[in-house]
């Protein structure tokens, strides 16, 4: 869509980078990663003129494991694969600045390639609208400085301007942004909750994924009649770590009241984060002592403290969060400012015991990744019916 076919594209160029989304999302790219690459060698590129790189925003380094799990075994033994090393100076190059002045620094592999491809997939997300397109790159190959930076422009910007929303302008800024570093192709897919390819679109990285985020919208966009007491959420796909589980919350925060109960459901078997151990120091805390705090150099990574606000903004402000989780401790959980369960059973007890047996209760199956549809808005009765 809106580009020549890959393998035009590829014709004599003598480098070429793919650009795959990391261990956090669940792309399942090993079931179609071959058909890039043989439009690629259809083009007469040679396997040494191919290489990876792993997309890991801040995220902590794939193991060998991992790549080999997620690009499939004979790509990721047949070529060369690097994770990005986001807090390396020296991997990167500065490319200039978005609308917001943020200052965008890129992996030096992909100005040093004649042609950079993205693959990835589409869901809906609190930060930009949808997941995808020139977001492989922008923030998913930047450094530290752009990623932070490219966050906290979204902080002061309401959630229903953008959630859901392919255009915005935060999404303008990566597009932007990604298109000037040079991604020429993308692949995103989009998946069931089964984590079943059910969508696909190539081709230019705005009018393809445009046409994606459509299609995803029908996939993931649930009506919600109206908000409930008691919300009950789980991670899934998203429970390595609560840095990506928060995805879940986010959607409950949409969907409980104002002074409900949210259990999230997660095993989070690598803790909070494995790279941002601050969240654990600080703990979460009210939304504007969180930006006073990032504003006089308390937390240092403004990426921290955007998680951290829009954590707060549900599980401190607007509900009690109770956590189920195998992997962060009751301890872990109250010292952050949570409330936490070994069950889920016994975190619905808790919650019954706030509200009585006559609360109202939501049930939300693979919440990280549901587009929650409201009565006022649109698309909610197109969908209903």
């Amino acid at each position: 869509m809106g580009a020549r076919p890959l393998r035009e594209l590829a014709a004599h160029k003598r480098r070429i980078l793919i650009v795959s989304d990391d261990v956090s999302r669940p792309t399942p790219v090993h079931e179609f990663v071959e058909l890039v690459l043989d439009e690629l060698h259809q083009a007469g590129a040679s396997t040494e003129q191919i290489e990876f790189l792993m997309a890991l925003g801040t995220h902590r380094a794939m193991t060998p494991e991992e790549i080999t799990a997620k690009l499939g075994p004979k790509t990721a033994s047949g070529y060369r694969v690097h994770n990005h090393q986001w807090d390396n100076p020296e991997c990167l190059d500065y490319i200039g600045d978005t609308d917001q002045d943020v200052p965008v620094w890129i992996n030096k592999r992909v100005r040093q390639a004649d042609l950079v491809v993205g693959l990835g997939s589409i869901m809906p997300i609190d930060i930009c609208g949808f997941t995808g397109g020139g977001k492989i790159l922008v923030p998913g190959v930047s450094g530290q400085v752009t990623v932070d930076q490219m966050h906290w422009t979204r902080i002061d910007v309401p959630s229903h301007h953008v959630l859901g929303k392919a255009d915005n302008r935060i999404r303008e800024s990566i597009d932007l942004l990604a298109r000037k570093a040079g991604l020429a192709f993308l692949v995103n897919v989009i998946l069931n909750t089964n984590n079943q390819i059910v969508g696909a679109v190539a081709g230019d990285m705005v009018t393809a994924h445009r046409h994606g985020c459509s299609i995803a919208r029908d996939v993931y966009g649930v009506p919600i009649p109206h908000e409930f007491d008691i919300v009950i959420a789980d991670s899934f796909p998203f429970d390595n770590e609560f840095w990506q589980a928060n995805k879940a919350l986010d959607t409950a925060g949409e969907i409980v009241k104002k002074g409900g109960v949210v259990i999230l459901v997660s095993p989070c078997h690598e803790g909070f984060s494995q790279t941002h151990s601050e969240i654990l120091e600080f703990g979460y805390l009210p939304v504007e002592q969180i930006k006073k705090m990032v504003h006089s150099g308390v937390i240092r990574h403004k990426v921290v403290g955007v998680h951290m606000v829009q954590a707060s903004a549900v599980a401190i402000e607007k509900a009690r969060l109770i956590l189920v989780s195998e992997g962060i401790t009751k301890q872990q959980a109250h010292k952050v400012g949570f409330s936490w369960s070994p069950t889920p059973q016994e975190a619905f007890r808790k919650a019954l015991e706030i509200y009585g047996p006559s609360a109202t209760v939501a049930v939300l199956k693979d919440a990280a990744r549901m587009l929650p549809l409201k009565p006022n808005e649109g698309r909610y009765d197109a969908i209903k019916r």
